[in-house]
Parts: structure tokens; C-alpha cells; sequence
């Protein structure tokens, strides 16, 4: 299944209500195979044992049931749900099924997936989106189709997929006006994101300064100046906010 991409992006510039996005990617969504999508962007933020908090500022769409919609708002599940989670790291679109990362889940996530699973929805792709201030976005785009024809339509329909979640994540974000409420980027220096892509890797300060060649204290000085730009608390805040911006990936 293919899709215009031309005329599709094309006609984004002519939106300027959350009902005529919606119309338009119902549209796309089903040209591309799919049954149905959610788009979400907000600033995201990571507590300090790595957990997803979403604010109440998110710009959200989406043609799901509305039954499941208020279940995984009210269950507050954005948070425990690990295809979600791991759009904070991934730059590529993650496809997914009931299956998803089974071994490896917590209890909170494994009630998210079976919930999920319960509602129909089942298997999907979803694209992480990262904008040029800082915010995070998603699209998820959802399929009833048996495992088979759904790899075969998530192979030849990805990288489209890929190109319209961007064109329309900053077509939204210029429609709202989103940007007026979300600060200038951070300046780092290479030396601040270096140490942050190590201390997302876990590694001490020691162990930091051992690998750079620089003494334990020009780390901790480096993380310090990272932590006061950023307004946070601690250090893996400070990563976890840094991949968030996209400065670096692990």
C-alpha cells in the first residue's frame, strides 16, 4: 500500500483545526494499511529511577475507540508502556506486537500490554519524533491484520511513515502555536554531552574520568553546570533530559 507523500505533505499547510488534522491522517492511515493512529507530543520528562512523567500540556490525537482512550488516561498508562519508553531512546520506528519485549517487562507494564490486548489493540508501528526544541513526540499507527500481512505492510509502508510523522508533527506544532511555550534550546558544551552520553551508559564519575582523562572533579564540575542549565536535581534527570533533546542516543 503506498501513499501520495507529495500531495499528503503538501496539504498540511492548509490545516488549522484539530478536526481537519484528524480527517487528514484518518485518511493516510488507511492508504498506508492501517486501521487506526494516536499522534502525541509533549515535553517529556524522566524521574530520577528513569520513569516517564507525562504533563498535562500534551497536544494529543486519535481515532481508537474513546472507551480505550479514557481507560489508558485514567489508568495513566503513557507512563508503564514500554513501546512508549523506549520511544525515548529509539530514533527508527519500532514495530511491535502483543508480544513486545515479553521477558523483559515489569508487572505495571505487563498489565499496560494485556489491557491492550483485551481492547484490540494488538500490533503496531510507532515512530518516535524529536523536535528542535526539546519536545517529544510519537505516532502510532495500529493494525488488525494477521502477523504475516502485517510485517509485509510495516516493511513497505515504514520509511513513509516515518517522513509524514515528522511533516506532521511540526505541522500541528506551527497550527497551536506549541512553540511559544516551550524555551530555546539548552546550550552544551561537547565536553557536558560527552560526560551525559556516559552517565546515560551508567558509568560513575570516576569511571568517567578515567575513560576522558580528566580528573573525578572536572566530571562532577561538567554535570554540575549541566544540571543548572537544565533545572534538575540529579544526573540522571540530566541524561535522561539530554536524549530526550536528542543530543545523543546510547
Amino acid at each position: 500500500m503506498r501513499i501520495n507523500l507529495g500531495e499528503f505533505l503538501s496539504d498540511l499547510d492548509t490545516l488549522n483545526s484539530e478536526h481537519a488534522f484528524k480527517r487528514k491522517f484518518d485518511s493516510a492511515c488507511s492508504a498506508l494499511g492501517f486501521d487506526s493512529f494516536t499522534y502525541a507530543t509533549f515535553n517529556a520528562e524522566v524521574s530520577e529511577n528513569g520513569n516517564l512523567k507525562v504533563p498535562d500540556d500534551i497536544i494529543s490525537m486519535t481515532n481508537l475507540p474513546a472507551h480505550w482512550v479514557a481507560r489508558y488516561v485514567e489508568e495513566v498508562y503513557a507512563e508503564s508502556d514500554p513501546v512508549v519508553r523506549d520511544c525515548l531512546t529509539a530514533r527508527l520506528p519500532i514495530r511491535w506486537t502483543e508480544t513486545y519485549r515479553a521477558n523483559a517487562r515489569s508487572t505495571r507494564e505487563s498489565q499496560m500490554m494485556g489491557d491492550a490486548w483485551e481492547n484490540g489493540i494488538r500490533r503496531g508501528l510507532t515512530i518516535p519524533i524529536r523536535g528542535p526544541r526539546g519536545e517529544f513526540g510519537l505516532l502510532g499507527l495500529y493494525s488488525q491484520l494477521g502477523d504475516k500481512e502485517f510485517v509485509r505492510v510495516t516493511d513497505s509502508t515504514k520509511y513513509d511513515a516515518q517522513v509524514i510523522a515528522y511533516h506532521f508533527h511540526d505541522a500541528v506544532r506551527r497550527a497551536f502555536n506549541a512553540e511559544q511555550d516551550i524555551p530555546p534550546p539548552i546550550p552544551l558544551t561537547e565536553r557536558e554531552v560527552e560526560i551525559l552520553r556516559w552517565t546515560a551508559a551508567g558509568k560513575t564519575a570516576w569511571e568517567i574520568g578515567s575513560i576522558l582523562k580528566i580528573s573525578e572533579r572536572t566530571v562532577n564540575f561538567h554535570i554540575q553546570n549541566v544540571m543548572e542549565k537544565f533545572g534538575v536535581h540529579n544526573k540522571t534527570h540530566a541524561a535522561a533530559k539530554a536524549m530526550g533533546m536528542g543530543l545523543f542516543a546510547l
